[in-house]
């Protein structure tokens, strides 16, 4: 089924060029033939440089043209997710998926549930709107980083949006007493909000803190147990 999908969108792709009267038909070809033969959602840069791995060296504007392309002529879709350029992947009549990206890695897995798309439409139908798309994308840990992270781990190597219990104040010395003054001390839960270059933020009892990077290597957590895990 695959297979004959992308024939027919090839087929569809070179129409449309031809109607459009684009130029370098050949070259645009090509590019379509890398998009279709991988499942990864790539920036305009990642494509280009999968393109030249297969033999063509294009300019990397004339890749993201035609990528853009591919958007307008409804072949691809252009998804700005968080923490770097948008990203191009394939976008198949009649079918939705929503995303589950890894915040450590960047990995990123497509998943459809019937039951969520139920309660889009629910949802929509409760406030008399009439619903035409929506995009749906959940920030966390995949099960590899997960895997690979120790049970104890240093704050600054926590992931935004995480919760984390302290377990150890290594070394931080003089400025144990000034975290237990902003609220911190062993068995404090926190919520981490950035951790991404400059001073790592958390929150606290409903209290914003700044740390600096170095005191948060000195910090020693573990992720919070959700519901579901303490009960597995």
């Amino acid at each position: 089924m695959t297979k004959q999908l992308h024939q027919e969108e090839r087929r569809q792709f070179e129409r449309l060029l031809t109607q459009q009267r684009m130029d370098r038909i050949a070259d645009r070809m090509a590019v379509l033939e890398a998009f279709l033969g991988s499942e990864e959602h790539l920036d305009a840069a990642g494509w280009q440089a999968l393109v030249k791995e297969q033999g063509l060296d294009l300019e990397p504007e004339f890749v993201e043209q035609t990528l853009e392309l591919l958007c307008r002529n409804g072949l691809a879709e252009r998804r700005p997710f968080e923490g770097g350029p948008p990203r191009y992947e394939h976008r198949h009549l009649g079918e939705h998926h929503d995303h589950l990206i890894c915040t450590r890695c960047g990995s990123i897995t497509e998943f459809h549930n019937p039951e969520l798309e139920e309660l889009k439409q629910r949802a929509s139908a409760e406030h008399g709107f009439h619903h035409l798309s929506h995009r749906l994308q959940i920030y966390g840990l995949c099960q590899k980083c997960r895997d690979d992270r120790q049970p104890d781990m240093p704050l600054a190597m926590a992931s935004p949006g995480e919760r984390v219990k302290v377990t150890d104040l290594k070394g931080c010395g003089k400025h144990t007493a000034h975290l237990s003054d902003l609220g911190l001390h062993m068995g404090s839960e926190l919520e981490v909000i950035t951790c991404n270059g400059g001073p790592i933020v958390v929150a606290s009892k409903g209290s914003r803190i700044a740390l600096g990077r170095g005191v948060a290597r000195k910090i020693m957590v573990s992720p919070c147990a959700k519901p579901e895990d303490a009960t597995s």
